[in-house]
């Protein structure tokens, strides 16, 4: 039955009048708005989780550090540092698979396994070192440490039962390899629903998760480390806490997200057709690629990988870091540092939608992600100088860092469907995070371990300030790669 819009689809048509205040002029606003208002909330939802769940140990980390009588860890900058990176070292196991299953079966279940399962490890990081970890990790007999090759790897497994340390950075791998494909999967989801020329904008609606999730879960991590409930320090329970969340959300995907356009029962008939028709012109104009469009393409690829390898470096040295940065200027209590860590990520959060909006609107993509970074590079630059400057060097970190950690992604992502169909996209675009995320690694490590070996963090970001510098040049390069290339697709 072809029943009008408004009946099919009542409860967002009221959204869609709150939200816009002009009616949409035709059918291609209408479809637009209505995808928007039915999946964006949700998934940005689902990415504050996920970078929460990330980024939570930087706050976390302000009560692990104090010594076992005092309900910490007794850990270093090294082992926060190290543990921080070590998610990136496992995350892109499952990150080509899971980009791959959303285009063929759809991408409900692949987000209730993710969910679920990261839930389930980041709520078990807030078990570390306690009687009830040694159960979980020892399950098993105690196996040889004599044997040749093996003996290694079985020692670090008995450890597993009474050592905080490997269980933390075994739960660490855990976590990355069960949220790997996450991201890269939510990207191919939304050029399922949104054209080419409007999904910088869409993606930047749901990746302003990645400030939002600093800016929000700093603080309420903040709040939790004032938790002392059932004996348990605060530290723990910003983990388990933070952990069931995504646990919840997986059951709620079950019944917010179709599949595809044909699946959504909000659309109406004609609103459907035109969508469907819109993609369907997209697919037959890139009808010649597959998934080994990826090899004729492989020098780009390669380059946007190093461009995202960079970009991580400084956003996850910085982000790991950041509350103790504050903290190591400011002077303030573990609470208030997690809360002015919010600042530079609420300007990061503002940096994201202005730069995204522009770049949808000049139909521009490489100078909108180089000059962002090569802003961010300079701002870390002058973090590492402000290390005298006492509590003023939080303005630079305001003003100078945060706006630019973040406001080119969604530019930056548009870029592989550009030139890739949806189904090749796919696979370049996992290929991309998975590699391009080893930069956290990298860049959580360098800064860890630079302040166990100095006095303060300016040698850390010393380090990492050029690599946001590098990737700049490189998209610059990829531009002019691309103009040079005949088109033959």
């Amino acid at each position: 039955m072809n029943l009008p819009a408004e009946d099919v689809d009542r409860l967002g048509e009221r959204w869609m009048r709150l939200v816009w205040r002009k009616p949409a002029v035709d059918v291609a606003e209408r479809t637009r708005r209505r995808v928007t208002i039915h999946l964006l909330p949700f998934l940005f939802f689902l990415y504050i989780l996920a970078y929460v769940d990330r980024i939570n140990v930087s706050v976390a980390k302000l009560q692990m550090v104090k010594p076992l009588e005092l309900g910490g860890l007794g850990f270093d900058n090294k082992i926060i540092g190290l543990g921080i990176g070590m998610f990136f070292w496992t995350y892109w196991i499952l990150e080509i698979p899971s980009t791959v299953s959303v285009v063929k079966w759809g991408a409900r279940w692949v987000f209730v396994r993710i969910l679920i399962l990261w839930g389930l490890c980041a709520a078990a990081a807030g078990l570390i070192g306690l009687p009830i970890a040694g159960k979980i990790f020892g399950w098993w007999p105690l196996l040889p440490t004599d044997w040749p090759v093996l003996g290694s790897a079985f020692a670090w497994l008995n450890a597993l039962r009474d050592d905080p340390k490997h269980q933390f950075y075994c739960l660490r791998l855990l976590l990355g390899f069960f949220e790997g494909g996450f991201f890269p999967s939510v990207v191919v989801y939304l050029s399922l629903w949104f054209r080419p020329q409007d999904r910088a904008k869409a993606m930047s609606c749901f990746m302003i998760g990645m400030p939002l999730a600093n800016a929000l879960g700093a603080p309420l991590s903040g709040l939790l480390l004032k938790a002392n409930w059932l004996g348990l320090m605060g530290w723990r329970w910003v983990f388990i806490v933070e952990g069931a969340l995504p646990i919840l959300a997986g059951f709620a995907t079950l019944f917010l997200l179709p599949a595809r356009p044909k699946d959504a029962r909000w659309l109406s008939t004609e609103e459907r057709a035109w969508l469907e028709g819109e993609l369907q012109r997209e697919h037959e104009l890139l009808s010649t690629q597959r998934h080994w469009t990826i090899v004729h393409h492989l020098g780009m690829v390669l380059l946007l990988t190093a461009v995202y390898f960079g970009q991580n470096v400084a956003s996850y040295g910085l982000g790991g870091f950041m509350p103790s940065m504050i903290q190591s200027h400011t002077g303030v209590s573990d609470d208030t540092a997690a809360l002015l860590t919010a600042l530079p990520y609420l300007m990061g959060f503002l940096a994201m939608l202005i730069n995204a909006r522009h770049s949808d609107k000049t139909s521009e993509r490489v100078w909108h992600v180089s000059i962002s970074m090569l802003l961010l590079g300079g701002g870390i630059l002058l973090a590492a100088l402000a290390e005298n400057w006492g509590a003023t060097a939080l303005l630079v970190y305001i003003f100078c860092v945060g706006p630019f950690i973040y406001a080119h992604m969604p530019a930056f992502w548009s870029i592989p469907t550009l030139f890739l169909g949806s189904t090749a996209a796919a696979s370049a675009i996992g290929f991309i995070n998975m590699t391009g995320n080893l930069g956290g690694s990298l860049g959580t490590t360098i800064v860890g371990y630079a302040r166990d070996n100095s006095e303060n963090f300016r040698l850390g970001l010393l380090l990492i300030a050029p690599f946001p510098i590098a990737s700049a040049l490189i998209v610059l390069i990829v531009a002019y790669v691309r103009r040079r290339k005949p088109a033959k697709d």
